[in-house]
């Protein structure tokens, strides 16, 4: 592999026997291959550590918590674990485009001044049908940006499909006691102050099934709002004006439950998904579903 940098990907599971085969054949599919994946079992009660175990893969580094921390503390343990010289994401309800590490180490090599680095994800429903995108930021005709992230408040790029520099990921952390929104608590830290670029490249599908609903989106803003807080000193107008943001979000969607109309305001989150977003879904999906199936891939 001559010289390439090793990408730690992280992946936390929790009762993931059901979405796992895909996730980790996303992994054995990846056109780059000089990675490790640190998995953490945090206290599944389903065939998860099984699956894990059969995977076959020594790069593939297993731990097991004892019983359910939550993702703060899988993550925070999937860190310390880490040897590489940047970390990827990928949760056990998703997968990776084959594409995803190969396109942003290139990217990565190519601006040093960068400490992170998103794309767009490709959203699924239940059945696995791409449905939108993520919101990237970038304007209409635009393909890259970078910009540098100046005050605390939410980060203006996406999570899932972000690769980080690992000198900045291990110097922030992941909190252990957030067992939601540890992902921009985590973003936030790493770069206030510094240059973060987006792609509008899909590089990872994201399951919006798994992932949305009411009670997961409020618990998630209280978790924010003690991120925020912890700004007070040397952000006061910034980290006030986030949690203000934050608290009336959480009356529109406490407002929207009471209708039942909360999933039309998760749905809003999203762009609508392009011809070309649904050609590259459909290409990664056929890849990646191959190796799962122990298919040859074209």
């Amino acid at each position: 592999m001559g010289g390439e940098p090793l990408v730690s990907i992280m992946m936390p599971c929790f009762d993931a026997e059901r979405t796992l085969p895909m996730a980790l054949a996303s992994l054995r599919a990846q056109t780059y291959e000089n990675w490790e994946a640190l998995v953490v079992d945090d206290g599944s009660e389903d065939r998860t550590w099984e699956i894990l175990g059969d995977f076959g893969d020594p790069r593939l580094r297993l731990e097991r918590f004892d019983r359910n921390r939550g993702r703060g503390a899988a993550r925070q343990r999937c860190l310390e674990m880490a040897e590489g010289a940047l970390l990827s994401f990928l949760d056990a309800d998703d997968w990776l485009f084959p594409n995803k590490l190969a396109l942003q180490v290139s990217l990565m090599e190519q601006h040093p001044e960068v400490v992170v680095l998103s794309a767009a994800c490709v959203i699924t429903n239940a059945r696995g049908e791409p449905v939108g995108l993520t919101r990237t930021g970038l304007r209409v005709g635009e393909d890259f940006a970078t910009a540098r992230f100046a005050h605390p408040g939410p980060p203006p790029l996406s999570f899932p499909p972000s690769i980080v520099r690992m000198a900045e990921a291990k110097g922030a952390g992941f909190d252990p006691e957030f067992r939601r929104s540890q992902d921009s608590d985590f973003l936030i830290r790493v770069m206030l102050g510094k240059r973060y670029a987006v792609s509008s490249i899909p590089v990872y599908a994201y399951s919006q099934a798994e992932a949305a609903n009411l009670g997961k989106t409020l618990e998630g803003y209280r978790y924010r709002l003690r991120c925020y807080s912890r700004y007070r000193k040397e952000f006061p107008l910034h980290s006030r004006s986030a949690m203000a943001k934050t608290l009336a979000r959480m009356g529109v969607y406490k407002v929207a439950g009471w209708l039942r109309s909360e999933q039309r305001l998760i749905e809003r989150r999203w762009e609508p998904i392009t011809p070309e977003a649904k050609d590259a879904y459909a290409s990664a999906y056929a890849g990646v579903a191959g190796v799962a199936d122990g298919k040859a891939v074209s």
